[in-house]
């Protein structure tokens, strides 16, 4: 489980016991491991596929590219600053940057095949910065229901009726939309339902400021539009794309997204490539649309060690969790 640990404590409260430092050197290998297993996974995935690719009629626009990257960066930064949102709805304020350096830290989560490390990492990064623990795991699980949210209603609005019939189309979009709209207010009810999972019993016995919880909903949002756009000029850049296509795309993209949320696997890893082939497969056909799968998540994965980098090698400022104006539903 990736965790900041003690060196994101304040100088006065970091341990120097040699047992606290070895866990902070486990801690550290137990990163650097994750991180090649991912690239192994992506690798594996490149050679299951390698029967289709073989057959691939790509043409690389590199122009495309251009407008793709800061796309992608600003996309990853509504995420994290949406995260600072929900701290702040519940009391705690964390600056901009090291919001943005805990959040990503906490991204290798995903790569452990259990959904329980990505919350106790959240759990952990929370801890680290003055958050209670509790607290930032129901961060994370608001978090995930905030972006399946959004991913359903870009889903219902792109994908064609031809591939999800239009009833369900309609019946998903107003669920999504709804529950987007009120998630906010009726956060505490829903997560009470569940209550007896310790996540959701923090949820429903938490008040958070609406103008921040919403700040956070608007800011997932602007991360899911701004990925599905980016995801239309990369697919622009190795395959022919029309007009038309940038609907199906987006589409394609956050239901496949989805899909890989509720998967078996780590990160969803090649259960949202081949959930993008199935819904991408019939326009581009297979092969093209399997290579712009592979490729799109090298691609994130690019972007996401970017973002370990910049936050290891920049040294974060620490807060002692700045407290935020007191929670006033």
């Amino acid at each position: 489980m990736p965790s900041v640990g003690a060196a994101a404590e304040p100088p006065a409260q970091r341990p120097t016991t040699p047992a606290a430092g070895r866990r902070r050197a486990y801690e550290a290998v137990a990163r650097t491991v994750l991180a090649l297993a991912a690239i192994g996974v992506l690798v594996w995935i490149g050679s299951r596929n390698a029967h289709d690719l073989s057959r691939v009629r790509l043409h690389l626009s590199a122009v495309w590219l251009v407008p793709a990257v800061p796309l992608t960066v600003a996309s990853g930064w509504c995420l994290a600053t949406g995260w600072r949102e929900e701290l702040a709805a519940f009391g705690h304020r964390l600056p901009v940057g090291l919001a943005v350096r805990l959040w990503w830290r906490a991204q290798l989560a995903r790569y452990v095949p259990t959904g329980l490390a990505a919350v106790g990492s959240r759990a952990a990064l929370a801890r680290s910065v003055g958050v209670p623990g509790p607290l930032g795991a129901a961060s994370f699980v608001l978090e995930l229901a905030t972006l399946v949210g959004w991913a359903v209603l870009v889903a219902a609005v792109g994908i064609p009726s031809s591939l999800l019939a239009a009833p369900a189309r309609v019946v998903l979009g107003v669920a999504a939309g709804t529950g987007l709209a009120t998630l906010p207010l009726l956060y505490r009810w829903a997560a009470g339902i569940g209550r007896r999972i310790p996540a959701l019993a923090t949820l429903s016995d938490t008040p958070g400021r609406h103008r921040s919880l919403y700040a956070a909903v608007v800011l997932y949002g602007g991360s899911v539009t701004i990925r599905s756009v980016t995801f239309a000029f990369f697919a622009a850049a190795l395959v022919p794309v029309h007009g038309r296509d940038v609907w199906l795309l987006a589409g394609a993209l956050q239901g496949a997204s989805v899909i890989g949320m509720i998967g078996v696997t780590p990160a969803g890893l090649g259960i949202r490539e081949g959930a993008l082939v199935g819904l991408l497969g019939h326009r581009f056909g297979n092969g093209d649309a399997a290579a712009v799968a592979v490729a799109w998540r090298a691609w994130e994965f690019a972007f996401e060690l970017g973002w370990l980098g910049l936050g290891t090698l920049v040294r974060q400022r620490q807060p002692g969790g700045t407290p935020a104006p007191a929670a006033n539903p």
